[in-house]
């Protein structure tokens, strides 16, 4: 993980915004067999537990790609106290995308007095112009953003999908995620903008943490491609996650920092 100019962990910014907890979505289904139209229903939630609901989340900003790679939106949803549910109909043959990418939220943090007291407001850089002291030091405004993706494939996978478009924090699958096997190796790749991202973290964590002794994560990362290898050891669910700190171009914001949450299923050999 990164370390801010100005001192803050990434950690301790994302616990700034209403929404601290990692956002992950969990399908009832990542491979459908079936001739006809089918239905799965995907849990949402706010959680740093792996696959345990905690907080319900806000699911307006989820985007369904079908295998042709055509965007569209879910149906109503429902949210509870602990998790938001929704249902989602894979009626053609291929791989489905489905992203939970919410706007950014920004935060300026500064410095200022004899004891460069930490200080730290939610606005994006024109709108602390206003705000911000003028003796303030190291004043440095983030865009965060949370993103989370799983893959649905229905009887033959297909990779439209899976191709990078070249804008904001990707993650590739290199390995179609349909045929992530235990014990073989399964490759992504990380992007930003379209460009590799080298030589950062990447966690990768099985299902059934509270039925076991630790968390067993993975903790990995990328080569100079961008390329994250991950050989899982046991079947199921997994969530891969990566927190990624990034200069910005835009007006709005100085840097990015953006928390990405993968579900992807691993199956038996």
């Amino acid at each position: 993980m990164t370390k801010y100019s100005a001192g803050w962990g990434l950690l301790a910014l994302f616990a700034t915004c209403a929404a601290a907890h990692p956002v992950w979505m969990l399908p009832s289904e990542f491979n459908v067999s079936s001739d006809k139209d089918h239905w799965i229903t995907v849990d949402g939630t706010a959680s740093h537990g792996v696959f345990s609901f905690d907080k319900p989340i806000g699911l307006d900003n989820v985007t369904v790609y079908d295998p042709a790679g055509n965007p569209g939106r879910t149906g109503p949803y429902y949210k509870g106290q602990r998790r938001s549910v929704f249902d989602l109909a894979v009626n053609e043959v291929g791989t489905y995308k489905i992203e939970l990418r919410n706007p950014p939220r920004y935060v300026t943090t500064y410095t200022i007095g004899k004891r460069n007291t930490e200080r730290r407001i939610m606005a994006s850089k024109q709108e602390a112009a206003a705000q911000v002291p003028a003796k303030a030091q190291g004043v440095t405004t983030y865009a965060m953003q949370n993103v989370s993706a799983f893959y649905v494939t229905r009887n033959t996978p297909s990779d439209t999908v899976l191709k990078s478009t070249g804008q904001g924090l990707e993650l590739q699958p290199l390995t179609h995620p349909s045929d992530v096997v235990v014990g073989e190796a399964a490759r992504f790749r990380l992007t930003f903008e379209g460009q590799p991202l080298a030589d950062r973290k990447v966690e990768v964590v099985g299902h059934g943490t509270q039925w076991r002794d630790g968390r067993q994560q993975q903790e990995l990362v990328s080569d100079k491609d961008g390329v994250v290898t991950v050989t899982p050891t046991q079947t199921g669910p997994h969530l891969l996650s990566a927190n990624i700190e990034q200069a910005s171009q835009s007006p709005m914001a100085d840097k990015v920092a953006i928390n990405y949450l993968l579900t992807f299923e691993v199956l038996p050999q």
